[in-house]
């Protein structure tokens, strides 16, 4: 038999809400024993796809067409308006970023 908390009325252990009020019923029944830790220690989660020296290598090669699209879209712009000074420091600015981030 459960008690309920809130009104005191006597439930079978079946039930999870009391016949009474309504309230829901907390059993008193205790948890089993833990389960014994395994024996050896679980192993950290390894991605099984792309190695790392590959995926570093894909986000260079992303940032580089990055940096190419920059130029073209400078490029095209200057063409459009013909104007072609914004694409010397463009390409300056470009080369000198390029450099520092070793692409």
């Amino acid at each position: 038999m459960i008690t309920c908390t809130k009104c005191g009325g006597k439930n079978s252990d079946d039930t999870r809400f009391c016949a009474r009020c309504g309230n829901k019923l907390q059993s008193s029944r205790k948890a089993g024993p833990d389960a014994p830790p395994p024996e050896e220690p679980l192993e950290p989660f390894a991605h099984q796809g792309l190695s790392p020296d590959l995926l570093r290598a894909l986000k260079r090669m992303a940032e580089a067409w990055v940096y190419l699209l920059l130029l073209g879209t400078v490029a095209a712009g200057c063409a459009f308006y013909e104007v072609w000074w914004p694409l010397y420091p463009a390409v300056a600015l470009l080369g000198l970023l390029i450099r520092l981030r070793r692409i």
